[in-house]
């Protein structure tokens, strides 16, 4: 009996030791904490996480920190699910120990004490929910929100469970409930309770308002601009356009306004020059700590290919690159340098950045921009990209019909783009977005362009787009995106063989009241292309003449690629040449372009063969109208072969290494 008594007193002293052992540790958890200074994302906060949970595991402060420093870390699928296992951790221990700091209180006194839980748990919560969302687990992230909505806190710390909804829903919008259980059958539908959580937001802290008035002053409208600024995404999206422009005007007033969101409103009007000034205020306001897609960097490099300024086109996304490193949004500014190298005719260096794109497990942060489009884009400038290789070679040797290897090489070529095509027509035509999207030629959620679509859609039945486009022009209230319906209408009566139909269209283009010389230079280069081929059909040499001049003109590095033929004269400065000299010559004059003497309504290329540091160089000039359009020089030391197809290219203003 005494063995026994001795034993149960041992085992309480025992428990009474370990009680405040813990105790003790946990103090000296909350000590570390409160004096911690730094940064979450830095090493420090990292080894001082381990060394809380060492002392003690079962308390949250540890994987608090440990959560915080993992998830602004993360930049791939794997840093986000490591993550959440952190953060799963860290709220699961502050709701175990901590039930009553996490319920509603009005009392101001019992809220101050439970302010540091309540905060912390709401923040836990919002990196919780945005790291499923990135690994692809909406319904989780709505789940998790749904923990923040239910407590119901007074203040959610500018953490809105309803506007984290409203935009999972409008995410994914386009997928169905056999993906996502909680979405509705159709686009509609989804967009409709994205809307209805948006209106939520707006009266969410009116029972809350009291209390933010007089303790938060500064965060008492955060519920009203969140309403504004979701409302604004959707309308957006919809092409509401009174109602997006309402709602900007709304955040601008209370000078919240996302510039990246408005110069996407202004781009999907056709308002270049407005979309450039917003997304260049959007970089400069932008450090590029917050890892996430840059879409003013994607856009504005868009805008910068309109206007034919391509090093400004690369310049932009390398210097986005630069910035994020390998972060999220590395993928989609490889597919925009991709863009920029494919019109600038680098088909090298295109396929290079697309392909890093498609190695890349692209992580959407921050933006509505999908895996779904992502893949699109990587197919399509996949298909481009041997489409144009085709067009390569044929410029290269005008005669490449009786090579062998050539004829083969064109047939890999062609193979390769019929399996892309077909892939992506497929996609297109299963895609319930096509309409709104890539029908309406600009939209929000858009970020393939007019020239890209054109290419994706021209094998499609001509009757059923070209009335598509005819009731746009009259349903459809963007004034200055009619000129792309109508240069639509004109493609598709130029491949049916209307050609007279064609140019009648074509030419409403270039009398269009809203036709943009300096941000439209791609579409009047494929106007003037349009309509060069249609007169030359006609037989109407003097009008394809001036058409294909025009081309060159506004975007010259086009043409090689093109079906159509430019003419050049030819002069070679030097009064005697090499064999060698003599064999770059001969390789010049092969490349597909026809060659004149002495007409001045054609430009004139003129080279000669000098020598720098006892390398020889050839000097070249185009001259256009007595102006020179291209010059500079080529450094044969590094080349291998075939210099003189380099100098034609240089030509077209497109320089291959």
């Amino acid at each position: 009996m005494k063995i026994t008594n001795i034993n149960i007193v041992i085992l309480f002293g025992l428990f009474f030791l370990g009680a405040f052992n813990a105790h003790a540790q946990r103090i000296e958890i909350d000590r570390l904490e409160r004096e911690f200074r730094g940064s979450y994302s830095g090493r420090k906060a990292y080894e001082l996480s381990q060394k809380m949970i060492q002392l003690d595991s079962t308390y949250y402060v540890g994987h608090f920190f440990e959560a915080n420093y993992r998830y602004e870390r993360a930049s791939d699928k794997r840093g986000y699910e490591a993550a959440i296992k952190s953060l799963e951790k860290a709220v699961a221990l502050l709701e175990k120990d901590f039930p009553r700091k996490l319920r509603r209180t009005t009392e101001i006194q019992a809220y101050i004490d439970s302010y540091q839980y309540q905060r912390k748990y709401a923040f836990l919560i919002y990196f919780l929910a945005k790291c499923y969302e990135y690994v692809d687990k909406p319904s989780q992230a709505i789940k998790v929100v749904r923990r923040l909505q239910n407590r119901d806190f007074v203040f959610n710390f500018g953490i809105s469970p309803y506007s984290h909804i409203s935009w999972i829903y409008l995410r994914n919008r386009m997928y169905s409930p056999e993906k996502y259980d909680f979405l509705k059958p159709n686009i509609e539908e989804n967009l409709e309770i994205a809307s209805r959580f948006a209106d939520s937001i707006k009266t969410s802290d009116k029972h809350n308002q009291w209390f933010l008035n007089t303790y938060w002053p500064d965060f008492s409208n955060d519920a009203l601009l969140s309403y504004y600024h979701y409302k604004n995404i959707i309308y957006s999206h919809q092409i509401k356009l009174d109602s997006a422009e309402y709602f900007s005007e709304q955040l601008r007033r209370y000078d919240r306004l996302s510039h990246n969101n408005y110069g996407n409103l202004q781009f999907i009007q056709a308002k270049f020059t407005e979309a450039e000034d917003s997304y260049e205020t959007a970089r400069q306001n932008d450090d590029y700590i917050q890892k996430d897609i840059k879409e003013f960097d994607y856009m504005q490099s868009a805008i910068k290919i309109f206007q034919n300024d391509l090093p400004s086109a690369k310049s932009i996304v390398e210097n986005s690159i630069k910035n994020l490193g390998n972060a999220p949004g590395f993928g989609w500014n490889n597919i925009a340098l991709s863009r920029a190298y494919y019109y600038s005719g680098d088909l090298k260096k295109s396929k290079e950045f697309r392909d890093k794109a498609a190695n890349f497990k692209e992580i959407h942060v921050g933006s509505t921009w999908g895996e779904v489009a992502y893949d699109r884009n990587t197919l399509l400038f996949k298909y481009l990209y041997h489409k144009k290789s085709i067009s390569d070679i044929t410029f290269r040797d005008k005669s490449y019909w009786y090579k062998p290897k050539k004829l083969y090489d064109i047939s890999k070529h062609h193979f390769k783009q019929e399996n892309a095509h077909l892939l992506l027509t497929s996609e297109l035509s299963a895609d319930p977005e096509r309409f709104i999207g890539y029908y309406n030629l600009f939209a929000s959620e858009n970020n393939i362009f007019f020239d890209e679509i054109w290419e994706l859609i021209k094998y499609f039945n001509s009757d059923y787009f070209i009335k598509i486009f005819k009731d746009k022009l009259q349903e459809d209230e963007r004034e200055r995106v009619h000129k792309y319906f109508n240069y639509f209408i004109a493609q598709f009566h130029l491949e049916d063989g209307d050609y007279d139909l064609a140019i009648k269209e074509f030419e409403r283009v270039l009398e269009d009241d809203y036709l943009d010389e300096t941000n439209e230079k791609l579409l009047i280069a494929r106007i003037h292309e349009g309509l060069s081929k249609a007169y030359e059909e006609k037989e109407n040499m003097v009008a394809a003449n001036d058409n294909l001049m025009a081309f060159y003109m506004n975007f010259p590095q086009l043409l090689p690629y093109s079906d159509l033929k430019m003419k050049f004269n030819f002069k070679v400065a030097n009064k005697t040449l090499t064999p060698e000299q003599e064999k770059i010559v001969e390789d010049l004059k092969d490349c597909n372009i026809e060659w004149v003497e002495n007409d001045l309504n054609w430009p004139t290329l003129s080279i000669n063969f000098t020598k720098n540091d006892k390398n020889q160089v050839i000097d070249y000039q185009v001259e256009v109208a007595n102006d020179i359009k291209f010059e500079g020089n080529l450094d044969l030391a590094n080349i291998e072969e075939h210099p003189g197809q380099l100098i034609a290219f240089r030509a077209f203003g497109i320089e291959l290494e």
